[in-house]
């Protein structure tokens, strides 16, 4: 995204797009590993979420 304010408008069209308001992110790619955000107004679903994301892709790398 060329600002952050583009990503953040995006990322809110994404969670309304979505539906069911199921949205997993945001991810920053580009480093050696993935890097999972959570943001202060994160809700229990949303960790619970970005959580088993986590162990999927940790599982998946035989790490």
């Amino acid at each position: 995204m060329p600002t952050l304010d583009a990503a953040n408008i995006s990322l809110n069209l994404l969670k309304v797009a979505a539906g069911d308001n199921l949205t997993i992110g945001p991810i920053l790619p580009g480093a050696a590993r993935p890097v999972h955000i959570l943001t202060p107004t994160a809700t229990v679903r949303r960790i619970i979420n970005m959580t088993a994301l986590t162990v999927v892709e940790t599982n998946g790398r035989g790490l």
